[in-house]
């Protein structure tokens, strides 16, 4: 009587999923929300100079985006259309918000030099087109990597310089420039078929984002605001449907 249970509640399990066979992506659209976050792999955001600050002399240290950006909630939404048996085009609206934190980056006269980005929150706005290419569409799992270019749109960016041993500080010093930047990079990625309809799936990769704009604010020091171009891994999970 037991195993006869079992048995019957396996296959409210199991059956419902098999019930189905796995189509392709020819023709089809796809829509997809995704949530995730992403890690800074590479590029410094701050440059080394030396000069004068506060009519004193001052070094100041490179400082890499990962020393500034913790990974945070990254947000993203997607259209696809499927162009052929393995291929599907896709666009992608994508929006990333992530706190700055302080960082040590030089001294003044033998006193640490303290940074800090402003606003509190570095907020970016993109879109993005991608090709995907399917190692196979016909199964439940589908496993895929994409070339993908687009555009980020990016808020201005002030720093605030202190030495707090001294008790001296300056303020919305202006670094880089609001304005729209190049991104390109690769996925890769799988979706999982749920059903006809839905499925689920992450992705990965890399990304490289070009060096905002520079203001060359300070006399002395406008090193400082050449910033690198920016490598970054986004991590995402995915709902979606096909039809």
């Amino acid at each position: 009587m037991k195993a006869r249970c079992w048995l019957v509640t396996a296959a409210v399990f199991v059956l419902p999923p098999a019930a189905f066979a796995a189509e392709g992506i020819e023709g089809k659209f796809t829509v997809a929300a995704q949530v995730g976050t992403q890690s800074e792999v590479s590029g410094k955001i701050l440059q080394s100079a030396q000069g004068s600050l506060f009519d004193k002399p001052v070094t100041i240290d490179s400082t890499r985006y990962r020393d500034i950006y913790a990974p945070d909630v990254r947000l993203q939404g997607l259209l696809g259309y499927g162009i052929g048996e393995r291929t599907e085009i896709i666009g992608r609206a994508t929006w990333y918000e992530t706190k700055p934190t302080r960082v040590e980056a030089g001294n003044l006269e033998g006193k640490t030099l303290v940074v800090a980005f402003e606003p509190y929150n570095y907020e970016e706005l993109g879109f993005e087109v991608g090709l995907r290419y399917y190692l196979a569409t016909q199964a439940r799992l589908k496993s895929y990597v994409a070339p993908v270019v687009g555009v980020r749109f990016l808020n201005e960016i002030l720093v605030a310089l202190s030495v707090e041993a001294a008790g001296s500080s300056i303020r919305n010093v202006p670094f880089s420039k609001e304005g729209a930047v190049p991104v390109f990079g690769l996925d890769i990625g799988f979706t999982f078929d749920l059903g006809e309809r839905f499925f689920i799936g992450m992705d990965t990769g890399i990304r490289y984002q070009a060096s905002p704009g520079q203001f060359d604010y300070l006399l002395g020091l406008t090193k400082i605001d050449d910033s690198d171009g920016r490598w970054s891994a986004p991590v995402t999970a995915m709902l979606g449907v096909r039809f």
